[in-house]
């Protein structure tokens, strides 16, 4: 199948197609973790960041009377 069926197929069915691209997705992940091979892809994009930077415990929280 060309890139061509899939583009009309997404024209077609939106709902459809995003119904399965991600069962595809998920089936990909789901192969890749069960054989092993999850070390040799990334699923989390480098610019969120490592460490505090998504820590929600290591961000400074303000309270109410630090913003009055």
């Amino acid at each position: 199948m060309s890139p061509r069926h899939f583009a009309a197929y997404a024209k077609r069915d939106p709902k459809g197609y995003q119904t399965f691209s991600d069962s595809m997705w998920n089936s990909f992940v789901s192969i890749t973790h069960t054989i092993g091979l999850s070390n040799y892809f990334s699923f989390t994009p480098d610019f969120l960041g490592k460490g505090a930077a998504l820590d929600p415990t290591a961000q400074k929280r303000g309270t109410q009377e630090d913003t009055n």
